[in-house]
Formats: C-alpha cells, structure tokens, sequence
C-alpha cells in the first residue's frame, strides 16, 4: 500500500492501463473513442495505452461496432478467459473454492464443511489441497483471493474474533498462505468481499457513488464501497455492524458487548428460534443452519403464523442495522446478501417499513434496499472479486503475457 502522496510517470502510466482495462471489463466492449471520451484523454493518448495492452494479450480487437453520431469504429474487448482467478470463502462450518475469469464468469465450485470443532490445521490442509488441485487444472490463474469472517485485522493477519469459533484467532492468514502457492494471494474480510463482488459484478446503477454490503448469514456483517474503494478503518476492521449494540442491556455476546446485532438476526438465531417457535419446520429430519433458515421461509410463505412472526421479527432487526447503514454512511444502495437474504421477498417490506419509521425522509428516499441478485454466493463471488480488483489495477504486473505467447494466440 502507498504510504507517498506523489505520482512518478510509470505509476500514472499503469494507472491509465488499469482504466482501460477496467472500463473494458464492466462495458465488455467498447471503441477507443468511447474510453477516451469517459478517461477524458486524447485519443491519441488512447490509442498508445491500448496498443500496449493488446501487446501484452490483455486486449483484442473485435472487429466494427457503431460508434458515436452511427460512424463506424474498432471495437476493443478484454481477453478475460485468458485470465482466471481462483476465489476462496473460510465461514463457519464450510469453506468454498472457485475459479472464476476477470469477467466475473464462473468456471467450477466446490463446497466442504467441517465441524466448528475440527482441528483447523486439518481444515486450512484441505483448503490448501483443494487450491493446489484447481491450480493445476487451470494454468493461466493470476491471483488467489481468499475471504474470511470479520473483524479481520489485515495488516496482522488473524481474524479478531469468531462468534463460536475462539480457537482460529491464533491462525494468521496471511503466514499460512504467503508461501504456499506460486501466485499473488489476497486475503480481505468476507462482508468487504461481498461489497466487492456486488460493485464489480451485480446489476446496479453503475452511476452509484457509495453502496453497503449487508451480510446476513452465520454472521452478521457489512462492507462500504465508496466510489470503487473500500472503507477499511485502521485495522481493516470498519463497519463492524454485527457488533453494534442494539440493547445495552442485551446479553452478553462473545466480543464483549451487549446486546450485539449478530444475537438477534444471523442464522444460528433463526435456527434456535425456529425450533422453538415454529417446530414443524423440523418434522422433515434436523434441519441445520441455512436449510433451517429456508424452511422458516418456507412455512411463512405458506401462510404459518408463527413462521411468519418469526420472519417479521428478524426482519424489523435487519432493519435496525440498515438504519445505522444509512445514517453512518448514507449510501446509494444497501444490498442484503447470504443464507438470511433467502427470505427477500418476506423480509423486505418489514425492513423498509422499520428503515422509513426511524430515518429522516431525505436521506431513506434516496437509498434503495435490495436483495443480492447474484447467482454465486456473494462471498465467494467477493473472494474473487478481492484479487480481480488488486490484479486489475495493476495489468501489466499480473495479466501481461510473453511476446511468444500473445503471438501464438
């Protein structure tokens, strides 16, 4: 990370690269004339920076496409399926590994779960393996990026605390990671993860400046992007919302506050409420966690009183947290993702309700609360979107090819 303030001109020339190959990435294709008129440089400058790209295989030209005033232009795209990134979610009870290209496609997925009391050496080893196994599937991989729960302290390298999960506070990632693969690794909270995911990858107005990532899932959880970068804090550990107390005389939780968010809306809640409240919805086996959550959801749609009582309650407390969203941050969009946002459609007139109630007017009107529409898990979706934003903002250090190579394409 830049700790200088001034730019010299190799720094200023990849930043250009870096646009570019951006722009290309969320438009698909574009003519030169179209990225100099949104960098607002010349076209000639364009013109020099995209020759180096196609030089080093980032870019390809697609033949003609209609241009501005319905002239005629060369249209340029980004060569992502020469470029694969391998994403990595670590949650409690499972961990996930894919592999994705820098266009945000998908290629394969695995999931494994584990017992919260498993030894963790044999956890990370089946993680490292299954990354080993894709590596060697797929040779042009540029980078790893892995999301873990929150609060991660990135510049040490742990997580701080776990809710159920005390003995990973000692693991330090980036150790465990730093050396363990021949390629550059990324490691990044999973609600910033799915922040990410969600401003590189899901269909929003692109002309958004700040949208908030809301995770509702075995945790609870939030990432900010504010115009295309991420709110860290000091330590990496910023909107904590999970951690915000709701009671001050709540219980207790495990990070030492009362009341904590992440007690009264995540999805260990949902399931100790479910089988106490609404019972049926573990006539069919044992349900656990995200299936426990589905059924909840399931029996609310069918019209189940208590099913739906329940669903209302959770929601008003998702709420709660979106109301801290808008009044600490004031974004554009608030995106509620994982095992919890299942129940969108029941969930989010409860939200909006409770989001209306205790905000003032001119800022609730302006923010619109939506249910994550992608189809990966955002988290993991976010593990990959970690290194494709590190890997595209420096192109030519990650994505270039050698001359024999772009030559023999």
């Amino acid at each position: 990370m830049r700790d200088t303030i001034g730019n010299n001109n190799s720094d200023l020339t990849e930043m250009n690269r870096s646009a570019v190959v951006k722009i290309l990435q969320q438009r698909e294709i574009c003519s030169r004339a179209d990225i100099a008129k949104q960098m607002g440089l010349t076209q000639a400058s364009i013109t020099k920076i995209v020759a180096a790209l196609m030089g080093m295989g980032i870019v390809s030209e697609v033949g003609s496409i209609k241009g501005s005033g319905n002239r005629r232009s060369i249209g340029l795209k980004l060569n992502a399926d020469r470029h694969q990134i391998i994403g990595v979610k670590f949650a409690r009870h499972m961990f996930a590994v894919g592999v994705f290209d820098i266009s945000g496609k998908i290629y394969t997925q695995t999931e494994t779960e584990y017992p919260l009391e498993q030894d963790q050496r044999s956890v990370l080893s089946a993680m490292k393996k299954q990354i080993h196994d894709m590596l060697k599937e797929y040779k042009n991989v540029a980078a790893i990026g892995l999301a873990v729960p929150g609060p991660y302290l990135r510049t040490e390298g742990r997580i701080a605390m776990v809710t159920r999960m005390p003995d990973w506070h000692n693991i330090n990632f980036i150790e465990e990671f730093k050396d363990e693969f021949n390629k550059p690794f990324f490691i990044e909270q999973d609600a910033n993860a799915g922040a990410l995911a969600e401003w590189w990858f899901g269909d929003h107005d692109k002309s958004m400046n700040t949208l908030a990532y809301f995770l509702a899932g075995e945790g609870i959880g939030s990432g900010i992007i504010d115009r295309g970068s991420l709110l860290l804090g000091s330590q990496g550990a910023a909107s904590e919302i999970g951690h915000i107390s709701i009671d001050a005389q709540g219980p207790r939780c495990e990070c030492g506050n009362y009341g904590c968010l992440e007690m009264y809306c995540s999805a260990p809640v949902i399931l100790k409420l479910a089988k106490q409240r609404v019972p049926e919805c573990f006539a069919k086996g044992n349900r656990q966690r995200t299936d426990a959550c589905n059924a909840v959801f399931e029996e609310a749609r069918r019209g189940d009183l208590k099913a739906l009582e329940l669903v209302k309650e959770i929601a008003e407390y998702i709420g709660y947290g979106c109301v801290t969203l808008i009044n600490s941050y004031n974004p554009d969009i608030i995106v509620i993702g994982d095992s919890v946002s299942k129940g969108g459609d029941l969930l989010l007139p409860t939200i909006q309700e409770v989001v209306n109630q205790r905000t003032i007017p001119e800022l609730h009107s302006r923010v619109k609360i939506k249910i994550s529409s992608l189809k990966v898990d955002p988290t993991l979706y976010g593990a990959a979107a970690i290194a494709t934003n590190r890997v595209l903002q420096m192109p030519s250090a990650f994505l270039a090819v050698k001359e024999e190579e772009v030559n023999s394409i």
